[in-house]
C-alpha cells in the first residue's frame, strides 16, 4: 500500500534546547524558518553483504566475513553493526533495518543495484519486497553506472535501455516504488563522469523508450557546476560528500561552509535549467580498509575543542540540508548512507559497547585510523536524523 510521509518541518532553536542538543555550528534554524514543507528523507542502502562469520576452533581465529573490509573491524577492540557480520538477504535483518529507518525519519531506501539478476537485484526483488515489514519504506534504484557501463575512458552504454526495460517490469510499478509528479525515481551513479559531454544518444534513447522517468543524477562535486550540466536530468545531486568537503578542509567547519557554497551554486544552476536539487549529507569518510589514497574523517570537529561524536551530521543537517531542500524535488534529502560499511559512511548502528579508539590492527597502530578517536556510537545517528527531521509539537 501507498506509504503516507510523515510531516517533517526544519528544526527550530527552541527543540535544541527543549532536547538538550549541543549547539555544533552557531546557525540553527530560527523559529521563522521552522513552518517548512514535509521532507523526504533518503539513504542508500546496499543489500550486497552475504554470509556469516566463522567462528573460532582450535585450528583458527574466528572470522569477522564481510566486515574484514571494513575500517571499523580493525579498530582496537572492534566496533560491529549492532546486528553483527550479517547476511542482507536475511529476514531479521531486513525487519531490523526497517525498523531503524523508520526510528530514523527515513522515508526511502535507495537501493544499490547492479545489474539484472545481479546478487542485490535479487535481494531486493526476492528478499526486501517480498519482506511483510517492506511496506513502511518506498524504494528506489541507486543504478550503479560503474558496473553497467565499464571503464571510465571507454563507456559501453549498451545495456542501458534494456537495463531500464528490467526495471520498469520489476519495480517501477511496484505501489512501495518511490514516484515524484508520479514518476519512478531512479538515482544514476556518476553521471558527471559517465554522461558529461558524452553518452548523449544512449541518454536520448532512453527518453524515448521511458519517457516516464524521474532520473536524478550524481552530478555535483566541487565548485563551479556547469550551467547547463543539469539540462538532461530531472534533479540533480551529489553521492560524494566527502571528496568535496572533508577530504580537502578536513573534519572542520571550513568543509560545512565549502560543501554548502558548492551545493547553492549547483542548486542555482538547476533552477536556471527548470531542473531541481538534492541535498546530500553524510556523518563521515573511512575507507582505508579497501583503497588507499584517502586520509579517513571520524566523526567530531578537529577545530572545535568541545566537539562531541555526531557534530559534523548534525551541522550537515542544520546547516545543508534544511536549508537546501528544494520544493521541487520534494524537499529531498540524501543520506550517504544507511550501510555503506567498506568507506564508513554508514549511519546503521553499531553494537555501541565498546571504548572510543584511535587504535587499529596495523603494525603502526594507526594505519587505519590516522590517529583519531572513533566512537563506538550505537544508534546515535538515527537519533540525530529524527531529531533534526521532526516537526516540534506546538
Amino acid at each position: 500500500m501507498l506509504m503516507r510521509r510523515h510531516t517533517r518541518l526544519a528544526l527550530t532553536i527552541v527543540v535544541a534546547v527543549m532536547c538538550g542538543l549541543s549547539v555544533v555550528d552557531g546557525q540553527e534554524i530560527s523559529s521563522t524558518e521552522s513552518v517548512q514543507k514535509p521532507l523526504l528523507v533518503g539513504a542508500y542502502y546496499y543489500p550486497w553483504y552475504r554470509g556469516a562469520p566463522r567462528e573460532a576452533t582450535a585450528d583458527a581465529p574466528a572470522s569477522v566475513g564481510w566486515m574484514r573490509q571494513a575500517m571499523r573491524s580493525h579498530l582496537v577492540p572492534q566496533q560491529l553493526p549492532a546486528l553483527g557480520v550479517y547476511d542482507s538477504a536475511s529476514p531479521e535483518v531486513i525487519a531490523a533495518h526497517i525498523a531503524q529507518s523508520r526510528q530514523a525519519n527515513l522515508d526511502f531506501w535507495a537501493v544499490s543495484w547492479w545489474g539484472p539478476n545481479h546478487s542485490t537485484d535479487r535481494v531486493l526483488r526476492r528478499n526486501i519486497l517480498a519482506h511483510p515489514a517492506a511496506e513502511k519504506l518506498k524504494y528506489a534504484i541507486l543504478y550503479e553506472s560503474t558496473g553497467r557501463f565499464g571503464p571510465f575512458k571507454s563507456p559501453d552504454y549498451s545495456s542501458l535501455a534494456s537495463d531500464f526495460d528490467y526495471l520498469e517490469q520489476q519495480f517501477f510499478n511496484d505501489p512501495r516504488y518511490l514516484k515524484v509528479d508520479g514518476k519512478p525515481v531512479v538515482f544514476i551513479y556518476l553521471t558527471r563522469v559517465y554522461f558529461r559531454n558524452r553518452g548523449e544518444d544512449a541518454l536520448r534513447n532512453l527518453r524515448l523508450k521511458h519517457p516516464n522517468l524521474y532520473l536524478i543524477g550524481d552530478e555535483v562535486f566541487g565548485p563551479r557546476y556547469p550551467d547547463d550540466a543539469a539540462a538532461a536530468w530531472d534533479a540533480i545531486t551529489a553521492y560524494d560528500v566527502y571528496g568535496q568537503s572533508l577530504q580537502a578542509a578536513g573534519a572542520t567547519q571550513a568543509a560545512i561552509t565549502q560543501l554548502k557554497s558548492n551545493y547553492e551554486q549547483a542548486r542555482e544552476a538547476a533552477h536556471r535549467s527548470g531542473k531541481a536539487f538534492v541535498p546530500a549529507i553524510s556523518p563521515g569518510y573511512n575507507d582505508r580498509a579497501v583503497r588507499q589514497g584517502h586520509e579517513g574523517r571520524n566523526r567530531v570537529f578537529a577545530d572545535k575543542a568541545d566537539s562531541q561524536e555526531g557534530d559534523i551530521f548534525r551541522a550537515m543537517l542544520r546547516q545543508i540540508a534544511l536549508p537546501l531542500a528544494d520544493d521541487a524535488a520534494q524537499r529531498m534529502v540524501m543520506v550517504t548512507s544507511f550501510n555503506e560499511w567498506y568507506e564508513d559512511s554508514q549511519i546503521e548502528p553499531t553494537q555501541g559497547t565498546q571504548p572510543t579508539t584511535a587504535r587499529d590492527d596495523s603494525a603502526d597502530g594507526k594505519f587505519f585510523t590516522h590517529d583519531a578517536a572513533y566512537v563506538d556510537y550505537g544508534d546515535l545517528y538515527l537519533r540525530i536524523l529524527r531529531e533534526e527531521t521532526t516537526a516540534t509539537a506546538p
